[in-house]
């Protein structure tokens, strides 16, 4: 509240539940793509992906969630 972002208390613990919140979700998606993946593997549906690659594709799926 010093920095002024925030005019009271209340402000500050409702913006930490909210961030909470963003980050159970995308850590919820995250368990879900990685199992996802995993059973790709397991059905031999691996497709090889440089960093680039991979991380274009992650991007895509994230905001597509």
């Amino acid at each position: 509240m010093s920095t002024g972002l925030y005019s009271d208390a209340s402000e500050v613990v409702r913006e930490a539940l909210r961030q909470m919140s963003e980050r159970d979700s995308a850590i919820e998606w995250l368990r879900k793509e990685a199992a996802e993946g995993f059973d790709e593997l397991d059905r031999g549906e691996a497709v090889e992906l440089d960093r680039e690659g991979f991380m274009n594709h992650f991007r895509s799926r994230r905001q597509a969630a």
